[in-house]
């Protein structure tokens, strides 16, 4: 997409009430191949400022997709470069917009964290929010590579069946004669089809 086809893709979610920390990660979802609905419940107190009126949603948003996609497992934060990352993005966004703060970049000096505050009559004061989720996603860019982007771990995983580890089920008499072979082989033939149940089931879910 064009910064500007983003900056309407993003106008049209904050429109619809998202918060610009959940346009931009949501977006870096999309790219990394991230389920949305946990990309838009991760970012969902990022919003004003982290309710503060402090780093703006957009650029925290774009902080967590820097280190999923550069960041580093070990306690070494610079194993990965996202430091660094981190500050260049920050600093260009400083010189693009004047601040990371949310109460400084909202029109008319509103500080939308704070249940005291007004918006000034007349001003709008997310006029711009769209533009800078637009912004941080075309600064981060500049650094992220395709293959930063495929690098990226896998967070929603499939729950584990539980028939899974289980033996293969043969057939054991159930006591003697004719009758205790057939109730081990109707155990055995349950103990399958659960297992290949829950199979599909996961398979499903993975699917959808």
């Amino acid at each position: 997409m064009s910064y500007q086809e983003n900056v309407e893709r993003f106008q049209t979610m904050l429109d619809e009430g998202s918060h610009c920390s959940q346009c931009v990660f949501g977006y870096w979802a999309e790219r990394m191949g991230l389920d949305d609905e946990f990309a838009r419940r991760a970012s969902s107190g990022l919003g004003m400022g982290v309710n503060h009126g402090d780093s703006c949603g957009a650029v925290t948003a774009t902080v967590l997709a820097l280190g999923l996609a550069r960041g580093a497992t070990s306690g070494d934060a610079k194993n990965g470069g996202v430091e660094d990352l981190v500050k260049d993005v920050e600093a260009a966004f400083v010189e693009r917009n004047g601040s990371l703060l949310c109460r400084d970049l909202l029109s008319g000096g509103y500080d939308a964290a704070d249940p005291n505050a007004h918006a000034p009559e007349g001003v709008d004061p997310w006029e711009n929010c769209a533009k800078y989720c637009a912004d941080a996603v075309e600064l981060a860019e500049q650094y992220l590579t395709a293959a930063d982007l495929a690098n990226c771990p896998a967070i929603v995983s499939t729950p584990a069946s539980p028939w899974e580890g289980m033996p293969e089920p043969t057939v054991v008499a159930a006591g003697s004669g004719a009758v205790g072979v057939a109730i081990g082989a109707v155990a055995a033939a349950i103990i399958t089809y659960e297992r290949r149940r829950a199979k599909n089931e996961h398979t499903l879910q993975d699917r959808s």
